[in-house]
């Protein structure tokens, strides 16, 4: 398997991951949590989030935990923002719907990270095709996107 826009971006900037195979079946982290063997917790979405006014960011979010449009709207100033549709989302970003990687997107979005993710040293997140993650340094993921720590979730 050649490796993916994501994984060549993060070979060239010289960060520490770990890559994660397994056999993709269908869409959700804790399908992938479990096929790795890691806690959902740290186990990741990358959900593209686009206001009104076609604007588009990145929400990167954990698996046991729901994304919150209200609280995302709050934390950007919008007045309202929801998920970007699943075609709209892989226009955008270049890479398919159950494998969108917050790497080497077609184009530099911002990124909110849910805050409580900060708290945890490792997390994994896809890593541009379905079935395949990376596992980084949490710190690393925040620098590298200049990811922007946020209350945009609820359990």
């Amino acid at each position: 398997m050649s490796d993916t826009n994501a994984i060549k971006w993060l070979q060239a900037h010289q960060v520490d991951f770990e890559t994660l195979r397994y056999e993709f079946t269908e869409i959700g982290a804790e399908h992938a949590a479990e096929a790795i063997h890691e806690p959902l917790e740290s186990v990741c979405k990358t959900l593209i989030v686009r206001s009104t006014g076609k604007n588009y960011w990145i929400a990167i979010v954990p698996g046991d935990q729901r994304f919150d449009a209200k609280r995302m709207a709050r934390a950007l100033g919008e007045h309202e923002v929801d998920l970007a549709p699943r075609e709209e989302a892989e226009k955008v970003t270049g890479y398919q719907v159950g494998g969108i990687s917050p790497f080497a997107q077609r184009r530099k979005l911002p990124v909110l990270i849910e805050e409580s993710l900060l708290a945890l040293d490792h997390i994994v997140v896809n890593a541009g095709k379905r079935g395949l993650l990376v596992k980084l340094r949490t710190p690393d993921l925040v620098r590298l996107l200049d990811a922007q720590p946020a209350d945009i979730c609820h359990g």
